[in-house]
C-alpha cells in the first residue's frame, strides 16, 4: 500500500516536471529551430528577390544598349552592303546577317514593354506569337548565315579552283533563302506554344498540361542542337581546316579571319548562357532551376546584345582602329565586306603552284 502510494507520488512529480520543465523546453527548442529556419528562408527569399531585381535592371541596360547601338548600326550595314557596294557573295552574306541582327534588336522591344508594364503584356495574343516567332527566327537565321559565311571561306581556301568556277551570286542568294526557310520552320512550333494568359496580361509559354510542357522541353533541346551545338562544330571544323591549309601566320594576319573569328566568338559566348540556363530550367533539379530562373533575364539580354555587336566588331577588327578613324564609316564597311578572302586564296594558291614548279625544275 505504501509502495503504491509512493509510486503514485513519484508519477505525479514526474508528470509535473515534464509539464513544467521538459515540454516548455522542447517547445522553446522547437520554436527556436523553426524560427531560425523561417528567418533563413525569409533572408534567402529576400536575397533571391534582390538578385532577381538586380539582374532585371542589368538586363534592361543591355536591352537599351542593344536598341541604341544595334538599330542604327545594322541599318547602316544594310545601307552599305545592300545599296552602296557592288553585289558580291560576301555582301550577300553580311547583308543577311545584318537583317537578322536588326530584327533581333527590334524584338527586344518585347522585353522593354514587359518591364515598362510590370511584366504585363497589353498587346494581345497575336502580337505575342508574332514577336516570339521573330525572336526565334532571328537566332536561327543569324547562326545559319554565320555557317554559310564560314563554309564560303572554307570552299575558297580548300578548293579554290572549284570556288572560282562555281561560287556565284545565285548560289549565295539561294543558300541565304534556304537558311531563312529552315529558320522559319524551326521557329513555328515556338510561336504556336506561346499564348497570353491571366486575362491576357502575360505572354508566356502556354502550359496546358504536363505533356505540353514536355513538348516545349524537347523543342528546347532541338533549338540547342541545331541553333548552337551543330553550328559550333561545323564552324570550328571549317576554320580549323582553313588554319591547317594556310598556316598559322598567314591565317591570323588576314583581315577576313580577324573579323569572322571575332563575330563567331561573340555569337557563341553571348548565346551559350541562354541555352545552358534554359536546359537547366527545363530538366535540372529544383534548386538549380530556381537559380537558373533568377539568372535567366540576364542571359536573355546578353543573347540579344550580340545582335548589336557585329557593326562594332566590323569597325574595330577590320583594320587598325587608328586607320579606321581616318576613314568614313562607309569606307570602313566597304573594306570589311570586300572580296579579300578570294584574293587571299588566289594569292596563296599561285604561291603554292609556283613553289611546286620551282621544285620540279630543280
Amino acid at each position: 500500500m505504501i509502495c503504491s502510494f509512493q509510486l503514485a507520488i513519484y508519477c505525479n512529480s514526474l508528470v509535473k516536471s515534464i509539464m513544467v520543465v521538459y515540454i516548455p523546453a522542447f517547445i522553446y527548442i522547437l520554436n527556436s529551430y523553426f524560427l531560425d529556419v523561417i528567418h533563413a528562408c525569409i533572408r534567402q527569399t529576400l536575397l533571391s528577390k534582390v538578385i532577381y531585381i538586380a539582374f532585371k535592371v542589368i538586363s534592361l541596360v543591355f536591352y537599351y544598349l542593344t536598341l541604341i547601338l544595334g538599330v542604327p548600326g545594322n541599318v547602316f550595314v544594310m545601307y552599305v552592303a545592300g545599296l552602296m557596294m557592288k553585289r558580291t557573295v560576301n555582301t550577300v552574306g553580311f547583308l543577311n546577317l545584318a537583317i537578322a541582327d536588326l530584327l533581333c534588336c527590334l524584338s527586344t522591344l518585347y522585353y522593354v514593354t514587359e518591364s515598362t508594364f510590370n511584366e504585363n503584356w497589353p498587346y494581345g495574343s497575336i502580337m505575342c506569337k508574332i514577336l516570339t516567332f521573330i525572336m526565334v527566327i532571328t537566332m536561327f537565321a543569324s547562326i545559319f548565315t554565320l555557317n554559310l559565311i564560314s563554309l564560303d571561306r572554307f570552299v575558297q581556301v580548300i578548293t579554290p579552283v572549284w570556288a572560282q568556277n562555281h561560287r556565284s551570286l545565285f548560289i549565295a542568294r539561294l543558300s541565304c533563302a534556304t537558311a531563312w526557310i529552315l529558320a522559319s520552320i524551326l521557329s513555328l512550333p515556338f510561336m504556336m506554344l506561346r499564348e497570353t494568359g491571366n486575362n491576357k496580361t502575360y505572354c508566356r509559354l502556354y502550359r496546358r498540361n504536363e505533356e505540353h510542357f514536355e513538348l516545349y522541353g524537347r523543342l528546347s533541346i532541338i533549338r540547342f542542337v541545331f541553333g548552337f551545338l551543330v553550328p559550333l562544330i561545323c564552324i570550328t571544323t571549317c576554320y580549323g581546316l582553313i588554319a591547317r591549309k594556310l598556316g598559322r601566320s598567314h591565317f591570323h594576319s588576314g583581315r577576313a579571319f580577324r573579323i569572322m573569328f571575332a563575330v563567331i566568338v561573340a555569337f557563341f559566348l553571348c548565346w551559350l548562357p541562354y541555352h545552358i540556363l534554359l536546359l537547366i530550367i527545363m530538366y535540372g533539379e529544383k534548386s538549380s532551376s530556381l537559380v537558373a530562373v533568377a539568372v535567366n533575364p540576364l542571359s536573355v539580354s546578353l543573347a540579344y546584345f550580340n545582335s548589336c555587336l557585329n557593326p562594332v566588331l566590323y569597325v574595330f577588327m577590320g583594320q587598325d582602329f587608328k586607320s579606321n578613324v581616318k576613314l568614313s564609316l562607309r569606307r570602313v564597311f566597304e573594306r570589311v565586306f570586300s572580296e579579300e578572302g578570294t584574293q587571299m586564296t588566289h594569292t596563296t594558291q599561285s604561291q603554292q603552284t609556283h613553289s611546286l614548279q620551282t621544285q620540279q625544275v630543280i
